[in-house]
């Protein structure tokens, strides 16, 4: 039965008590008439300047760490509030502790709160999450629910989506990884010194052996002879991981979601390593990060914040590729500049990647593979091949 309903079956009851001179009744029947006006204004601005916050102690952190949660609601209004319900979701992989949290069958965690509210009163709850895992989460949406102190009526408004925490990916020790703690990929020195494409000193007269790309047009146009782009050189050593997310050399067998995290742990201690020992480093994934529908890229740098924009995007990697790693290799290789070191991380190879691992080192490339399968490394004439199969127990030592 609707309010509209109810208000015309008490006001008709209160004429015909009237008529027939039933005071009392008439008074009960009238309070209430009255308590039901009053508990659906209660209701319409219940909702009214009331707000609920929720805010985290950090917006980045590492597996193992833990963060504080701050929910706040208030009350900026006159009118006092009881039982006012809020619910909202917290992502699994955020183990919360406190009070009100709950989880369902399905391991989905909820924290589920009621208050009462006082004119212009605001509480406070206190919350602990335990980052189990690396990725990206957000406090999940949910709703506030409020209403007369009668109980009569009650109304919800929708939370959207609360703060965002990044999750670092862990690190592995490169001795896990057989690589030297020293020089992990090897001495790689510039047989020579490298042009910067980035930096053009000036222009001199076109060689046939020059590449057209390298054409100062501009200059041409000016001295009426074709004119080519002089680089600055630099001994600077450059670094491109390629990560190749599948782990199964079809799609359709299915996800092995341990070594995938550790292809992303392995990435993660290299850009480290690599940032540490002055190179510029660079990021290329053949899947897209949480929210994106592209493949991850984070052109080279050496800046002091490209190492956790690195490690940002690798926490934010979903586990499904979206093209063939040798394609990546294909469209992302031959913009790097010829010095650098490519340096590919997967867990299968297949006859495609071994292919264009191949024709990257027929064309002076210098690549290095660090093979992280559980079958037989693959054997290519001048590349670098590091073999790393996996511990069993390599999660639970972290």
């Amino acid at each position: 039965m609707n309010s509209g309903t109810v208000y015309s079956l008490l006001s008709l009851l209160l004429v015909v008590l009237l008529a027939l001179r039933q005071g009392p009744a008439a008074l009960v029947c009238a309070l209430l008439l009255l308590t039901a006006a009053m508990a659906q204004l209660w209701n319409r601005w219940a909702h009214v300047r009331l707000s609920c916050s929720r805010v985290l102690s950090a917006s980045h952190a590492f597996p193992g760490d833990q963060i504080d949660l701050t929910v706040r609601i208030v009350n900026r209004k006159p009118l006092p509030l009881v039982g006012v319900v809020i619910r909202f979701g917290i992502p699994a992989d955020l183990e919360a502790s406190g009070s009100g949290v709950s989880r369902d069958g399905r391991g989905r965690q909820q924290i589920r709160r009621i208050a009462n509210l006082g004119p212009y009163e605001a509480l406070t709850w206190h919350y602990r999450l335990h980052c189990r895992r690396r990725g990206a989460f957000r406090i999940g949406a949910g709703t506030i629910d409020a209403g007369d102190p009668f109980g009569f009526y009650r109304s919800g408004v929708e939370l959207p989506p609360g703060a965002r925490l990044i999750v670092y990916p862990l690190a592995l020790p490169l001795e896990e990884l057989t690589l030297a703690a020293r020089s992990p990929l090897g001495q790689r020195r510039a047989r020579q010194l490298i042009t910067d494409p980035m930096r053009t000193i000036g222009v001199r007269d076109y060689h046939p052996d020059d590449p057209l790309k390298d054409v100062h047009w501009a200059a041409t146009a000016r001295v009426g002879t074709l004119q080519t782009r002089i680089y600055e050189t630099t001994t600077a050593r450059e670094l491109a991981i390629f990560l190749d997310l599948d782990t199964f050399t079809r799609y359709w067998e299915g996800l092995d979601l341990a070594q995938f995290e550790r292809i992303i742990a392995a990435a993660a201690t290299l850009t480290g390593r690599a940032i540490e020992a002055g190179d510029s480093v660079g990021l290329y994934a053949n899947g897209a990060p949480a929210e994106h529908a592209q493949a991850a890229t984070v052109p080279p740098g050496r800046s002091p914040a490209q190492h956790m924009r690195i490690l940002e995007t690798l926490a934010q990697l979903t586990p499904h590729s979206i093209m063939p790693i040798a394609r990546l290799l294909r469209l992302s290789a031959a913009a790097l500049p010829w010095g650098a070191t490519i340096l590919l991380v997967s867990v299968v190879a297949t006859d495609a990647t071994r292919a264009a691992v191949l024709r990257l080192r027929e064309r002076g490339r210098s690549v290095v593979w660090l093979y992280l399968g559980e079958d037989a490394p693959p054997t290519i004439p001048g590349v670098v091949v590091h073999y790393a199969p996996p511990a069993q127990d390599w999660r639970a030592n972290r």
